[in-house]
């Protein structure tokens, strides 16, 4: 899938079973009927290692697998998701597939992901000297974040959530600077959206 090497493809479903005994303090009450009514099936897909293409292991990264998610719903909860991607313990490629569409997805301190495409319209590469550059690659692959100037690829997924916060603000506040009355409040929320415009670009 995604023009991962036929030499990486293998098929072991993963019993939902194991992720309601792991987690069952997360998926207690209603958060486990949630669960159920997101994910159909899980099954890991392809494992990227040493052994299955000419990439040799990094300081970090010994093996990367992907995991195919069948959705029961398009929105599903994020949630969901992340209990997925922490049962493993291992770097993990998310193939979310709902429909006709398919979602990616990577854990790389909190879940990054794609737009929703069809599996003609992306194609991965395994880029990198070795499996740590190759994880690094793919996280940008399916974020489309990449990591400038000195920044380590986390320094720049938090930078990105940070630019994603202020611009959610700003959209918040000039929508409330457009509906109050008051002069003096109105120049006060106007200037606050200035601030965190020059923030913005400063970053």
């Amino acid at each position: 899938m995604f023009g991962l090497p036929v030499s990486t493809e293998i098929r072991k479903p993963v019993p939902k079973t194991v992720i309601y005994e792991k987690f069952a303090a997360e998926l207690s009450g209603n958060r486990k009927k949630n669960f159920e009514n997101d994910v159909s099936r899980i099954l890991v897909v392809n494992e990227i290692s040493s052994v299955s293409v000419n990439i040799c292991e990094g300081e970090e990264v010994k093996s990367i697998f992907a995991v195919l998610v069948e959705l029961k719903n398009r929105d599903y909860d994020e949630r969901n998701i992340t209990l997925i991607a922490k049962l493993f313990g291992q770097k993990l490629l998310l193939i979310l597939h709902y429909g006709e569409e398919y979602q990616l997805g990577i854990y790389q301190t909190k879940i990054l992901h794609s737009e929703w495409l069809a599996e003609q319209d992306k194609v991965l590469r395994l880029e990198g000297l070795d499996l740590d550059g190759v994880w690094k690659s793919l996280v940008s692959q399916v974020s489309g974040i990449i990591p400038k100037g000195e920044h380590t690829l986390d320094e720049q997924i938090a930078i990105e959530a940070e630019k994603e916060k202020l611009n959610k603000e700003i959209l918040r506040l000039e929508a409330q600077t457009r509906r109050e009355p008051q002069s003096k409040k109105k120049y006060e929320l106007h200037e606050r959206v200035l601030a965190y415009k020059k923030k913005l670009e400063e970053m």
